[in-house]
């Protein structure tokens, strides 16, 4: 495992608490806006680099501000409404939490690997690389996202 490993277990973790304690309507909206500024980040980032400000800078900054703005929004949003999906928030607001862990675990790897390459030791030897960096895991969460009606 690579310090890129226990970063990912790190934000997974502490995502699923946030957004347990803040609820499923915040963990919703937090859950969509950072994946809106992960697609954002990863197309418009090489506009901003320059000499002074490295690609991997310039992808960091671009989707913390936008993030930075979804929780912002999520958390105005749910100082209005004191609501919550009943006996199933909690779960839900996991799932979402455990969502939004992986996708800034995601721009870690991104980061890695704008900083180190793709073919560098820490990007190599990590176990989640598969998982986190290729999207495998957000894929396969959708998709179970979108089945649970099914069970």
């Amino acid at each position: 495992m690579t310090w890129l490993d226990y970063v990912t277990i790190g934000l997974i973790v502490i995502f699923m608490v946030i957004e347990v304690k803040r609820g499923a309507i915040c963990a919703i909206i937090d859950a969509v806006g950072i994946w809106v500024a992960l697609k954002i980040a990863a197309v418009s980032y090489k506009g901003l680099a320059s000499e002074s400000l490295s690609q991997t800078w310039a992808y960091l900054i671009v989707f913390l501000v936008l993030s930075a703005a979804t929780i912002v929004i999520s958390y105005l949003i749910h100082n209005q409404l004191k609501s919550d999906l009943g006996a199933f928030d909690s779960a839900i607001a996991a799932g979402l939490g455990i969502f939004v862990g992986l996708c800034f675990a995601h721009v870690a790897f991104g980061a890695g690997h704008l900083t180190h390459g793709l073919n560098s030791e820490v990007m190599a030897n990590s176990l989640f690389r598969g998982q986190v960096y290729e999207l495998h895991a957000l894929k396969g969460f959708l998709l179970f996202m979108s089945e649970i009606g099914n069970y």
